[in-house]
């Protein structure tokens, strides 16, 4: 099965970008439609109230401001859609169907262990006023010395509780999902096939996948998408994420398939 997390990071991108220049030229038509309406009536002509042209003046006014507000829509979608661009290119969360998830994650529980050990280290200079000991700590500065000795309302100098207790926190989630992903790339991956289709565990991509001969039929379909699973074009197969769950529903959606 074909699957690059990159390569579908970066097509979301593109997307996003697609989208947002066409609801931006689909604006500048509607303006453009709007104006040049607008200009056919003489600056300052009021609507003549009960005049044989009112309806129809009203209703060609009503079509100039529907344009006009189509088009700020339209400008808005394109902000919304180069937004998503930004935040899929600046998102740094590590997603499990990541190949370099694991590299990713073992590299954030470095990094939440080596604050997690300043900061104890940081408290317990402070709390014996050793200076000399806490600029020896990598990471201390002489400026982050003299802003955990200002004393904040109700938690003292230093770390506060709270932040040691939180980042352990992260720590504990974070070994978590490793501990997870290991077991998953260490369990044998499912693939069987019942009744000529195939029940597939894609962990490169971390996706059950249900591939079927044919297109199945619409009743099927509709149990497939009430069971979370959803049809990928790129992959050829029904799917959703990896879980003992997707299993038995894979299974009792296709036993039942008569």
């Amino acid at each position: 099965m074909k699957h690059d997390f990159e390569e579908r990071k970066e097509n979301r991108i593109i997307n996003a970008h697609r989208l947002a220049k066409k609801n931006t030229q689909e604006a500048e038509s509607l303006y453009t439609t709007a104006s040049k309406m607008a200009s056919v009536i003489p600056m300052g002509q009021p609507i003549l109230i009960g005049h044989h042209s009112e309806k129809g003046d009203r209703n060609y006014r009503n079509r100039i401001s529907n344009k006009f507000q189509q088009a700020n829509i339209k400008l808005d979608k394109a902000a919304y859609y180069q937004d998503k661009a930004k935040t899929i290119e600046n998102n740094d969360a590590i997603f499990s169907d990541d190949p370099k998830a694991l590299e990713k994650l073992n590299a954030k529980l470095n990094e939440l262990k080596k604050a997690q050990e300043f900061m104890k280290s940081a408290n317990k200079c402070l709390r014996k006023g050793d200076k000399e000991g806490f600029l020896k700590l990598e990471a201390a500065s002489e400026n982050l010395w003299d802003e955990l000795n200002k004393t904040s309302p109700g938690y003292g100098k230093g770390f506060a509780h709270f932040s040691l207790s939180n980042n352990n926190a992260n720590i504990r989630r974070i070994q978590q999902r490793i501990d997870q992903l290991k077991k998953l790339e260490d369990k044998t991956a499912i693939d069987e096939t019942i009744n000529d289709i195939r029940i597939f565990e894609n962990k490169e991509a971390n996706r059950l996948q249900i591939i079927f001969p044919g297109k199945p039929d619409e009743s099927t379909r509709k149990k497939l998408k009430s069971a979370g699973f959803r049809w990928s074009p790129r992959e050829g197969a029904w799917q959703r994420h990896i879980s003992r769950s997707a299993y038995l529903d894979a299974q009792i959606i296709i036993k039942n398939i008569t």
